[in-house]
């Protein structure tokens, strides 16, 4: 009998520890990365198709939710990738396989600076899937934050409310708000428009010239705002 409540107990524990391993998987956060790839003005076409090849490699890739390739509209030697991941292990996996590593492999000599990487955490706002009928038009945003760290607990708010005052814009397809990894008074404002027309009005807006005119007095470096095409396989 004694042995029969033994084994009982033992299988209510185990069930509980899956339990409790399933709630952990599913509370892992979403791992959000953005890496700035800068390659020699003659290595720009050179270059883009390898990312392509790091793109397909992505897409077939476990864990994968977006991965976008994306080249800088006013420096096209200039590009960066989003992505992101189920969790950070899928994107560690994907980093340290055998294929991507060779990819990289190829980059190297095409670079004139080592690729940027910042992974992030998603803080408030939207990113929705890739709309691909209309790349052509549509306008990819990566704009760097870097608040002085005495100031993010008032820039932080600021940053919030732009965001959500953002995502009432028209032509808004995507804008959110990341943090740096493990720099966290670096962060990431997302974006994606519909076409330069809204990208236009958004800049101008007048909750936005509020935004950039309440947070100047907190940031410890310009604001870095880049204007990205998105590069089609």
């Amino acid at each position: 009998m004694f042995v029969k409540r033994i084994a009982f107990v033992l299988l209510i524990v185990a069930g509980l520890s899956r339990l409790v391993g399933t709630a952990v998987a599913q509370s892992e956060p979403q791992q959000f990365v953005v890496v700035y790839v800068e390659f020699k003005p003659a290595n720009a076409r050179a270059g883009g198709d390898v990312l392509q090849q790091l793109d397909a490699l992505a897409e077939d890739s476990a864990g994968v939710i977006r991965f976008d390739v994306l080249q800088q509209i006013d420096r096209p030697n200039f590009f960066a990738l989003f992505e992101v991941w189920s969790n950070a292990q899928t994107f560690e996996d994907f980093q340290d396989s055998s294929e991507t590593q060779a990819i990289l492999t190829q980059l190297t000599p095409l670079l004139e600076a080592l690729l940027d990487q910042r992974p992030g955490n998603l803080l408030t706002g939207t990113v929705n899937p890739r709309s691909r009928h209309a790349q052509a038009r549509q306008i990819f945003v990566i704009t760097h934050v870097d608040v002085d760290p005495q100031f993010v607990p008032q820039a932080q708010p600021l940053l919030n409310t732009f965001v959500a005052d953002s995502l009432n814009d028209p032509g808004v397809q995507t804008f959110a708000l990341l943090s740096q990894t493990p720099t966290l008074n670096h962060f990431q404002l997302v974006e994606t428009f519909a076409n330069q027309e809204a990208f236009d009005d958004h800049v101008s807006a007048q909750h936005t010239v509020d935004f950039r005119t309440a947070t100047a007095p907190f940031l410890g470096a310009p604001y870095d705002e880049r204007l990205y095409q998105f590069v089609s396989r």
